[in-house]
């Protein structure tokens, strides 16, 4: 069984795909069209509500605001552990998150 998160992903950088605002306490919202194709791009015109709306709680939007496009997925993961001391398995949680967001194309890993 091979171990997650391993070194490599621990290398990926995560870059936000989507648009995000301030929401409820200081939380974010992120925004993400509900059609990413290009070729069918032209129906989001015609939906009355075009995207979808997540509402991250305080620990996905402290995860979120440390994706920059310059952190990898290792220094996200240690900002963690720095900003919610004391939590239990930071690493694998923070990991989790990130890789569904990715595949939710919310963010993109390089």
């Amino acid at each position: 069984m091979n171990p997650f998160p391993d070194e490599a992903f621990l290398a990926l950088v995560p870059t936000p795909a989507v648009a995000a605002e301030p929401g409820e306490a200081g939380n974010l919202v992120l925004i993400r069209p509900k059609i990413v194709s290009p070729r069918w791009a032209w129906l989001l015109r015609l939906m009355k509500k075009p995207a979808y709306r997540v509402r991250l709680d305080a620990r996905g939007s402290a995860v979120w605001r440390a994706c920059d496009g310059i952190r990898t997925v290792a220094q996200v993961v240690a900002v963690m552990e720095v900003t919610h001391p004391g939590e239990a398995d930071t690493q694998l949680r923070t990991a989790q998150f990130l890789l569904g967001l990715a595949r939710g194309k919310f963010l993109r890993l390089s």
